[in-house]
């Protein structure tokens, strides 16, 4: 069956930091439960689940629309497990169960010692659904797309920001055309800048607010058709 779809890789990145200083078996918990959350938000936002990889997911949706706010929903749920020190997960229900979705807010799995950083490929096009699996250039654009995203960045192309509504194209910044590993063609490939909460801008609202910005956890280096993020063990870098 051929038909029109946004496809969505999501990937966690810092599980190996996390299997060493929690053990296997725990880290393996943490990992699963995160990735069952992100699976959640994918039903909740109308899109589907083809299958889950390890440390990640894959899915499709019918609009781009959906896909993006799945993406945001991601991103925002894991941040908070980042954050929060007393979060904890409800006593009886996982985050991949209605009650763990309660009110539209999932119940968030336990900070765990070493945050999990999400990255988000979505694309757009003509898909082959075969045997519960989907197939074609939209999906193997956006797993490639993970090549080249950042800790906690969405990146998606340009037939994914052209569907949306004003303001959600208004969140995306143009990373010009890339070369993305076994295409022949360059793509076109925007960043999502992330919404705004009110606690991102209450310390620029008051001088005297303002926090000393840390060091970033990570580098971008462009030339040409190169993009390659640089971070953890990898740096410092040197040109």
């Amino acid at each position: 069956q051929v038909l029109q779809r946004t496809v969505l890789f999501a990937d966690l990145r810092g599980s190996t930091a996390m299997y060493e200083t929690l053990g296997n078996a725990e880290a393996t918990a943490v990992v699963s439960r995160s990735v069952a959350l992100l699976a959640r938000i994918v039903t909740v936002h109308g899109g589907h689940v083809i299958k889950t990889l390890g440390d990640g997911l894959m899915a499709v949706f019918e609009l781009p629309k959906q896909c993006v706010s799945a993406a945001d929903d991601m991103h925002d749920s894991l941040s908070r497990i980042g954050m929060a020190d007393d979060v904890e997960s409800a006593p009886d229900s996982e985050p991949g169960s209605e009650e763990a979705y309660e009110g539209g807010a999932p119940t968030l799995p336990p900070r765990p010692p070493v945050p999990l950083k999400l990255q988000v490929g979505l694309a757009h096009g003509e898909v082959v659904e075969m045997g519960g699996d989907v197939f074609g250039d939209a999906v193997n654009v956006a797993a490639r797309l993970l090549d080249h995203a950042g800790d906690n960045e969405t990146l998606a192309t340009s037939t994914v920001v052209e569907q949306l509504g004003e303001w959600e194209r208004s969140r995306f910044r143009s990373h010009d055309r890339m070369q993305l590993r076994g295409r022949v063609e360059p793509v076109h490939v925007y960043l999502q800048e992330p919404v705004r909460r009110f606690g991102d801008t209450a310390a620029t609202a008051y001088g005297d607010m303002l926090i000393p910005v840390s060091e970033p956890e990570g580098i971008r280096l462009v030339w040409l058709d190169l993009n390659r993020i640089y971070s953890g063990s990898s740096l410092p870098v040197i040109l």
